[in-house]
């Protein structure tokens, strides 16, 4: 029965005429221009990007010979057409999976135009094509399913009535068909990802006759939509990634090349930066890597059969081969239960060892070492000794003034990698208040023509211009270090009071962006996997850092959400759309 006949037999049965006839016949009437409303802002909205896909997938498969612009031209093409859309933004009053529809789409056609492009070069070159094709067949299927969907949701709108739009809004958010659509857009989303994966795993040719640029992209999709806690990573802004493919990235600096002149000026502006940010005399740019800036103290200032003291392994060291460098090691006293260091035993150690190299720092390492302590402990003996500070893991936050101070400590030098809790690309820095220790390592790690080339000759200038952006940032965000603790002290109790084992917790846990959970090898390496399954990176030794979602902008709420999931897969409990949630969560905070 229709509105009007409604209204007629209510008029009947009221009384023809009546006020209540009119004002009901009022409400039906703006119960159908709701409907329609919304069948032209929703219903039509999912029928124009339906007919975008189609229309572009038909074009490409027809007439490819037509699209002189190549796969990028088809590419641009797409996108032109999808932003033609209007009111994309309204998708996000649907049911959850709706709002993937646009990287849904991008993805099916940008796979198809790369597919039709590879099938005709190589039959071109009079290759076979047939794996090409029958990714492309089956990339068109999942396009059709992807029009099958759309059509039924398109569909179950129009069929929805309400008296007023906010009425109609909570129907379209809760509609059971709705949700179920928005869950198979999900689904076809994650085959898509898995089926390009698998292709190109076995070397099928998808795009450019390339099989390492689909990697790559998979790469790219698979970060961009996860959430890393992987403590010894950090996020890359858009300029430092830029910074990276530039031209300087095939380059050398050194002065007897032309054309070098700007090269070497960044050079010593990064050097600047770095000195001012880390309130030392001297810094060295130029090591590829946080090890190679170990070994260039290793190599400055010891010799073979020499004694190098170093936390050992069980306590959370650097997994350093000394013996492979002819040195001796000798290791410092300390608790592998607690990490913690007895430096007055440590002292005494080093003295008795007759070890003129230490080397402080871990990649375990949750609070400070007793720098200090040791410093002086070595002192009262009598026994001098050079200090380097390995803060690979926790440069970040020393350069904000929240760790420890290992330079005005009692070390003599500070070193590390630049692409953990510092968010650089990956590399090395050196830095010092000594003036003869930062030329005996210039010496190790720069251009040296006259004694002879050490560990470097050409620094990789793209790395350094790079390094010297994330610089700028970290010092234009001095309270970077501060978030990047409390929010590894928030995940850390969260977790705690969610039943996950964590260690230190008559300690508060930890004082820097490492979160050490508390479980077997075995335990460690099954949990990495099953999150990793779920989108969530963290490493096989059940440990877990905050410095990459801290510089992505998350805080406290997403701290006790990323744990709630966590939880959820630690005690294997079932956590609803848990892929969709990481997924929309990391797209919240993308790359900046």
């Amino acid at each position: 029965m229709d509105w009007k006949t409604l209204a007629a037999l209510l008029g009947v049965f009221v009384g023809g005429g009546s006020v209540t006839t009119v004002v009901l016949a009022h409400l039906l009437r703006n119960r159908q221009r709701t409907r329609e409303e919304t069948a032209a802002l929703y219903a039509g909205l999912l029928d124009e990007i339906s007919r975008a896909v189609a229309r572009s997938l038909r074009e490409t498969r027809i007439r490819p010979q037509e699209k002189p612009r190549g796969e990028a031209g088809l590419r641009e093409m797409f996108q032109d057409r999808l932003e033609e859309v209007c009111g994309l933004e309204r998708l996000s009053h649907l049911p959850e999976g709706f709002h993937r529809l646009p990287p849904l789409c991008g993805g099916i056609f940008f796979r198809y135009a790369s597919c039709i492009s590879a099938v005709e070069e190589r039959r071109r070159r009079g290759e076979d094509a047939s794996a090409g094709a029958q990714m492309a067949q089956e990339l068109e299927e999942m396009a059709e399913d992807l029009e099958r969907v759309l059509a039924s949701a398109s569909s179950r709108i129009r069929s929805l009535g309400a008296w007023s739009h906010q009425r109609m809004l909570e129907k379209l958010a809760k509609d059971a068909e709705l949700t179920r659509c928005g869950l198979r857009i999900l689904d076809l989303e994650e085959s898509l990802e898995t089926l390009f994966y698998e292709t190109a795993l076995q070397g099928r040719e998808t795009g450019a006759g390339s099989r390492v640029s689909p990697l790559v992209e998979e790469h790219e999709r698979l970060r961009a939509g996860g959430i890393n806690l992987v403590a010894s990573e950090n996020r890359l802004s858009a300029a430092v990634r830029q910074a990276l493919s530039c031209d300087l990235a095939g380059r050398y600096g050194a002065e007897g090349y032309g054309g070098s002149l700007w090269a070497r000026r960044i050079v010593e502006a990064v050097e600047e930066l770095a000195r001012e940010v880390f309130r030392a005399p001297h810094a060295l740019v130029s090591p590829l890597s946080g090890n190679l800036c170990v070994l260039a103290v290793l190599l400055a200032f010891s010799s073979p059969g020499d004694p190098v003291a170093m936390l050992p392994f069980s306590s959370g060291g650097y997994p350093l081969g000394l013996e492979k460098f002819q040195r001796r090691r000798v290791d410092i006293p300390a608790d592998p239960r607690e990490l913690t260091i007895d430096a007055p035993a440590a002292a005494r150690t080093i003295a008795a060892s007759g070890a003129r190299l230490v080397f402080l720092g871990a990649s375990f390492i949750p609070f400070p070492h007793p720098v200090r302590e040791i410093a002086a402990g070595l002192e009262e003996l009598g026994h001098r000794c050079l200090i380097a500070y390995d803060a690979s893991h926790v440069l970040g936050l020393v350069a904000c003034g929240e760790f420890q101070d290992p330079l005005r400590e009692g070390a003599h030098i500070l070193l590390g990698s630049t692409h953990k809790s510092l968010f650089g690309p990956q590399g090395g820095i050196i830095l010092t208040g000594d003036a003869g220790l930062a030329a005996s390592l210039r010496k190790m790690l720069e251009l040296d023509l006259e004694e002879g080339i050490g560990l470097v000759d050409n620094p990789h200038l793209h790395r350094i211009a790079a390094l010297g952006l994330a610089l700028e940032k970290l010092a234009g965000d001095p309270s970077y270090g501060r978030r990047v603790v409390e929010n590894a002290r928030a995940l850390a109790a969260a977790l705690h009071e969610k039943g996950v084992p964590v260690r230190f917790a008559d300690r508060g846990y930890t004082l820097s962006h490492q979160v050490l959970l508390d479980l077997g090898e075995e335990e460690a390496r099954r949990l990495c996997r099953a999150l990793e399954g779920h989108g969530i990176f963290m490493d096989a030794w059940g440990r877990l850092g905050t410095a990459e979602v801290t510089h992505a902008g998350m805080g406290r709420a997403e701290m006790e959400d990323i744990a709630e999931w966590i939880s959820g897969v630690y005690h294997e409990r079932p956590v609803p759309d848990l892929r969709r949630k990481v997924r929309e969560l990391a797209t919240l905070f993308p790359c900046r």
